[in-house]
């Protein structure tokens, strides 16, 4: 007797251990590591669009907090054997990533609200594949404390004013826009490609209180009082005047730089399929919209309906995604490094 259950329960045992094992490919296709922001823009992804997944679809999401830089490092990392299956990425960088080869090709056929979406917002790479979606515009301008900051500013050179000396953010190369301004910021003050010192010698009048790495952080300066102006993101200081606090955008006279943030599947996710529908989910309709009505971004989707604070506050003004000053990303990309160098010789280490 002893022996037949002593039988029976090791037959149990591997009739159960084959059942895991069986179950567990399917079980690890419903569940997807994302790379999203931190902050507002990471609040916003998740709000809108991760957890209205799950809610809808029952595959799990876990957030992978971490600037495009950053992303893109752990990409680079973990190529061939990816533990990020998602990322969101933004221009600039997402070229970086589709050049090397760390984001997959994306099926027009296996993600059909590709279809519905603004010419702009679909990322080619030479031969023609997609590699990565819009999922909305944005523009970085002046952002500015209401009530210690009058009268508003309105150009960049603002920014060198005495009293706001200890008092003021911009960008870091770590962030996306941080080498865009930069080169903005060169070209303005008469320099090239070839030659960067009209910037360094601009960036030096400005004695900011801090260089932000993410959009996270120098919103919670403007929060905290740390900081009263600064080059930042509109959709940040409207998320901000939202909730109460004195705090505006002034597009410069200059022009402010203008971006996107971009979703994109991860080259040798095993989880592909799951992958395509969360791609897909994130430019419909409705996930549109409601990243245009938190963060204030231009939905790169067509016919999506917004409110009339939300057209208000888009990146094009009372225009469309044509009328945005777009970046030559592989201009600046052939720089980048040598941008970056130049930073923290010349500028982070002053």
């Amino acid at each position: 007797m002893m022996r037949v259950l002593q039988k029976r329960t090791v037959f149990a045992a591997t009739l159960l251990a084959s059942a895991v094992t069986f179950l567990q490919p399917s079980t690890a296709q419903e569940a997807l590591t994302v790379a999203v922001y931190g902050g507002e823009w990471g609040e916003g992804i998740t709000q809108c669009i991760l957890q209205p997944f799950t809610a809808a679809t029952g595959i799990t999401v876990t957030p992978d907090p971490g600037t495009s830089t950053v992303t893109l490092a752990k990409l680079r990392q973990q190529k061939g054997n990816p533990a990020i299956d998602v990322a969101w990425i933004d221009g600039g960088v997402s070229e970086l990533a589709g050049e090397e080869g760390v984001v997959a090709t994306l099926d027009p056929a296996k993600i059909p609200n590709m279809a519905n979406m603004e010419t702009e917002g679909v990322y080619k790479s030479k031969d023609g594949k997609v590699y990565g979606l819009s999922t909305g515009f944005y523009s970085l301008g002046l952002v500015y404390n209401t009530e210690d900051v009058k009268p508003a500013p309105t150009s960049w050179w603002d920014l060198s004013k005495p009293e706001f000396d200890g008092a003021s953010t911009v960008p870091s190369p770590a962030n996306a826009m941080g080498v865009p301004l930069f080169v903005h910021i060169n070209k303005l003050a008469g320099g090239d490609l070839d030659n960067f010192k009209p910037a360094i010698d601009k960036y030096k009048e400005w004695k900011v209180s801090s260089y932000f790495d993410s959009s996270g952080a120098a919103t919670n300066s403007f929060q905290s009082g740390e900081v009263i102006v600064g080059g930042h993101y509109a959709s940040a200081a409207w998320s901000l005047a939202d909730k109460g606090l004195p705090i505006s955008y002034s597009p410069p006279k200059e022009g402010a730089p203008s971006g996107d943030i971009r979703v994109h599947i991860v080259e040798g996710t095993k989880k592909t399929e799951a992958a395509e529908k969360l791609v897909d989910f994130a430019i419909g309709k409705e996930q549109a919209k409601c990243l245009s009505e938190k963060l204030y971004v231009g939905p790169a989707t067509k016919g999506v309906e917004l409110s009339d604070k939300a057209k208000s506050r888009m990146p094009w003004g009372d225009g469309t995604i044509a009328d945005l000053a777009r970046i030559d990303w592989p201009a600046i990309n052939a720089k980048r490094q040598a941008i970056t160098d130049i930073w923290n010789k010349e500028i982070a280490r002053k």
